[in-house]
């Protein structure tokens, strides 16, 4: 099987490149490569693990930006052979996943990919994924995981499998409200009643009842909006951040441990 040669973008061709794309749709390889060089970033792209494995091992990248599924083998296996050529190399990665799992998301904090971009995925979202992750400046192995990361994933990965599943299936809107209320109260975001009720994935009626049995187990509560009387804000109380401190730092924890296996 011929395999197609890797093509360099344009405002890349003078310069290192930054940034591998794999990519085995040719057409969507094409537009992707030609807005993130259009945005200034040096981009080469290839079809397949091989290849991707191969320039890897003969030039310096910054971000390496794969497809979940590449045929042969998967996006993540290749990010785990790549892991391997040597702890030194500054590489991080970005997922693109028409279709992921919790286990997908799980095997990705262990490989220490820093954002899941659901497909179809628009160009705009690319590059400032791949901006974000150049202001990381962290190899792709070597940053620690934070608690606000794991919550970003696990929401990620949520609202993957609500997209492809509908979120009736696996409904859990106690869950849904306390992950959502604890990663905005990381990003210092206020919440309001509203919000969660759409966040919980289920009805509003549904949605205030589960809000009322959090509140009588301890876990969140409601305060006037300091801002605007008409509102109510929900907030975590102290039980309810240790909860899910105690449980994102377990996750944390445990990716890094898989890491060092």
């Amino acid at each position: 099987m011929r395999q197609d040669p890797p093509r360099t973008s344009q405002r890349a061709a003078q310069r290192q490149a930054q940034v591998l794309l794999v990519e085995d749709d040719p057409e969507l390889a094409e537009e992707l490569a030609e807005s993130v060089g259009s945005a200034g970033i040096a981009v080469t792209t290839v079809s397949n693990a091989a290849d991707a494995i191969g320039l890897v091992e003969r030039a310096e990248f910054e971000i390496i930006v794969t497809d979940i599924m590449l045929g042969e083998i998967s996006g993540l296996e290749l990010l785990r052979k790549l892991s391997k050529l040597g702890p030194g190399r500054r590489l991080r990665s970005i997922v693109l996943s028409g279709y992921s799992t919790v286990d997908h998301v799980l095997n990705a904090l262990r490989l220490g990919v820093v954002d899941f971009l659901p497909k179809p995925v628009m160009s705009e979202e690319l590059i400032d994924a791949i901006r974000r992750a150049l202001a990381q400046g962290a190899s792709n192995g070597g940053r620690e995981l934070s608690r606000g990361d794991a919550a970003q994933l696990l929401l990620k990965a949520r609202r993957k499998r609500d997209s492809i599943f509908g979120a009736e299936l696996f409904e859990d809107p106690a869950w849904n409200i306390m992950l959502d209320l604890y990663s905005s109260t990381l990003h210092g975001r206020a919440v309001t009643v509203s919000d969660l009720c759409v966040a919980s994935g289920t009805s509003a009626t549904t949605a205030l009842r589960r809000l009322s049995a959090l509140a009588d187990l301890g876990l969140i509560e409601r305060i006037p909006d300091p801002h605007d009387r008409r509102r109510v804000l929900i907030t975590q109380t102290g039980t309810g951040r240790e909860a899910m401190d105690q449980f994102t730092e377990w996750l944390r924890t445990s990716v890094a441990e898989e890491r060092r296996a």
